[in-house]
C-alpha cells in the first residue's frame, strides 16, 4: 500500500470513528430527552386521570419540592403540601384534560431538566359550568437514578 492510500485510509477511519462517537453523544442526549418527554407525559396522564397515586409516582417526595397552580393563592412547598394541593385540585374537578398546544420545550443540564409549554385546561368542576383555559406551564425535573422526577411545577392562565 502506498503512502497516499495509507493516508486516505487513516483519514477515513478517523472520520468514521469521529462520526460514530459524535452520533453516540447525540443518541445519549436524545435518550435523556426521550426520558424527560416520557416523564412530562406521565405527569399529564396523572393530571388528566385525577389520580393521586399516579401523581405520587412522578414527583420527588422531598421537603423542597414546590408547585403553584392557576387557582392557588400561595406556593405549596414540600411534598406533604404539594400532595394536599393535588388532592384539593383533584377534588375540585369531575373531569380534566390538558392537551398540549405548544411544546414540550425541553432543556437538560446535567441532572436537571426543565420543560416549558402550553396546554388548554378543559374541565368540568364539581360545581359550575365547564372551563377551557389556555395555560402556560413550567415543570422542573431532577434525575434520580434512571428516572426524572418533578421537583417544581408552576402553571398560570394566559391573560385574556
Amino acid at each position: 500500500m502506498n503512502r497516499r492510500n495509507t493516508l486516505a485510509l487513516t483519514l477515513g477511519l478517523c472520520s468514521g470513528i469521529a462520526l460514530l462517537l459524535g452520533n453516540g453523544t447525540v443518541f445519549a442526549q436524545q435518550s435523556e430527552t426521550d426520558k424527560v418527554k416520557a416523564a412530562i407525559d406521565g405527569f399529564h396522564a396523572a393530571l388528566d386521570s385525577l389520580d393521586i397515586r399516579k401523581m405520587e409516582e412522578v414527583w420527588a417526595h422531598d421537603p423542597f419540592v414546590m408547585m403553584v397552580n392557576p387557582r392557588d393563592k400561595s406556593l405549596s412547598i414540600g411534598w406533604d403540601s404539594v400532595k394536599k394541593n393535588w388532592e384539593a385540585t383533584f377534588n375540585f374537578w369531575t373531569e380534566l384534560k390538558t392537551p398540549r398546544t405548544d411544546g414540550p420545550h425541553i432543556h437538560i443540564s446535567g441532572n436537571v431538566a426543565w420543560v416549558n409549554g402550553m396546554v388548554v385546561a378543559n374541565g368540568k368542576p364539581k360545581t359550575g359550568a365547564g372551563v377551557s383555559a389556555p395555560t402556560f406551564e413550567t415543570v422542573i425535573f431532577e434525575k434520580r437514578g434512571d428516572r426524572w422526577l418533578i421537583v417544581s411545577h408552576s402553571a398560570w392562565r394566559t391573560p385574556q
